[in-house]
């Protein structure tokens, strides 16, 4: 099954809740209440003792890890493994995601695949990103775009890791008598 990110913060709610409800627990009794599976218990525990919501008691009489929560009340922040905060849904991230799991793809194909119940992807918008990527070298065109009759099709040409290439504006001097760039703020 894959974790879109409502069904994840509903779990990490009812986890939570669980621990809330038993105020001292193992990961073993946090699973079962929560009717999660451990492993998944051993990390929100981690991340929740990083935030300080919950604290590490001594071993029970089995030799179990014992937890409490320490701040009842509002459900502490979702973490990555790592510590750091999930980063929410992006237009963008959903259609890098989806073009690196497609062998090749139109824009509505990336818009398809891309949109989720909590960010929509429209398809002008798959469109532009693709020329972009396309421009960038990052997609290679398959089949040209007919106007009228059918959209390109691209496949990935270069998959540089998780997080998707963004267009950004670059603050420059540009001599149209040099026809050059003179400087750009911060540097190249």
């Amino acid at each position: 099954m894959n974790m879109t990110h409502e069904n994840r913060a509903a779990r990490h709610e009812l986890i939570w809740a669980a621990a809330c409800e038993l105020g001292e627990f193992t990961y073993f009794e946090l699973a079962g209440r929560a009717e999660v599976s451990v492993s998944t218990v051993q990390n929100v525990v981690k991340a929740w003792l990083r935030q300080e919501r919950a604290v590490a008691l001594d071993k029970g009489p089995k030799g179990a890890l014992r937890f409490r929560v320490v701040a009842q009340g509002q459900v502490p922040a979702e973490l990555r493994a790592d510590g750091r905060k999930r980063r929410s849904e992006t237009a963008q991230g959903n259609c890098w995601t989806a073009m690196r799991r497609l062998r090749s793809f139109t824009p509505t194909d990336i818009a398809a695949h891309a949109s989720t119940d909590t960010c929509e992807v429209r398809p002008d918008f798959a469109q532009s990103y693709c020329q972009m990527l396309s421009r960038a070298g990052y997609l290679h065109v398959l089949k040209k775009a007919l106007p009228g009759r059918r959209e390109a099709t691209y496949r990935l040409a270069r998959n540089s890791g998780p997080l998707p290439p963004v267009e950004r504006r670059v603050r420059a001097v540009y001599d149209p008598n040099e026809c050059e760039i003179t400087h750009v703020a911060g540097g190249l």
